[in-house]
């Protein structure tokens, strides 16, 4: 079992140790094979925003390098787990800068076959609502399961959460073993449709988005064609599909007639052309 662990915090302070105590758990079950990154010591400049990532590739990113080798790591892996502290009611900013620069991710979701366990640890409030939030970043990529583990740590007390965490892990441990693939939530096909209709009806050959969802031909499914989202969910994605894209289309070639009539408006009389 290959796991990428994906190290939010700065340092080593409380979420290692609640870290290092979910991998002697996990290892009492299973044989895993860790790959560890800590994402300040990859020091991966500040996403500037540019959108290369989304709009050109995710190779035109000016991090490419950094990035890629997170990307290859999670291609890798089972299973990934992402750690983060909460600092000022929020994720990390070493953790944030990374989603950030992964935010192609969620025009193109890839990663259908993995688990993934969230760690949060806070000394004082909103372990649950960060963890949620990661959890929600991840469904968006793809990330077919995930369990959360947020905890209010304010001593040294180890011992004092092992039933929190061994409640959470035994699930995350049960998932693992049997590799069962789960199916999506309502939500989850929903968001999915809403990119697969906006990839083949705003966009053409050339974009990245239009040539990730026709190259894979996920363009064709109402999800990834591994999952099995059974026949109602099915139905419902295709439907969104259709309502979605025509509504798109609609307000596509709404907006090409006014830049059309706008262009139209500046040419001499003489040039005049007729709608």
């Amino acid at each position: 079992m290959k796991i990428l662990i994906i190290h939010g915090s700065p340092r080593r302070g409380n979420t290692w140790k609640i870290l290092n105590k979910v991998k002697e758990k996990i290892n009492e079950e299973i044989d895993a094979d860790y790959e560890i990154i800590e994402l300040s010591k990859m020091k991966i400049p500040m996403c500037t925003g540019c959108f290369n990532c989304i709009l050109k590739s995710e190779e035109k990113c000016p991090h490419y390098e950094s990035i890629k080798y997170i990307n290859d790591k999670i291609t890798w892996c089972d299973a990934m787990i992402i750690t983060s502290p909460v600092y000022s009611l929020q994720i990390s900013g070493q953790l944030k800068n990374f989603i950030d620069h992964m935010s192609y991710n969620f025009h193109r979701p890839k990663y259908f076959n993995k688990k993934a366990l969230i760690i949060t640890t806070t000394g004082g409030v909103r372990a649950k609502e960060i963890a949620n939030y990661i959890k929600e970043v991840l469904t968006f990529w793809g990330i077919n399961t995930t369990y959360k583990l947020p905890i209010v740590y304010r001593d040294n007390n180890l011992e004092k959460y092992d039933k929190q965490i061994d409640k959470v892990l035994s699930k995350f441990i049960y998932t693992l073993k049997n590799e069962k693939i789960k199916a999506p939530t309502f939500k989850t096909v929903a968001s999915y449709n809403s990119f697969r209709s906006m990839s083949t009806t705003f966009y053409t050959k050339g974009n990245p988005d239009y040539d990730y969802w026709k190259n894979s031909e996920l363009y064709k499914y109402p999800y990834h064609p591994d999952v099995n989202i059974g026949k109602v969910k099915s139905v419902f994605g295709n439907a969104l599909y259709k309502v979605i894209s025509k509504r798109m289309k609609n307000n596509k070639d709404m907006k090409y007639n006014e830049r059309k009539i706008k262009i139209i408006k500046r040419l001499p009389k003489e040039e005049g052309v007729n709608l």
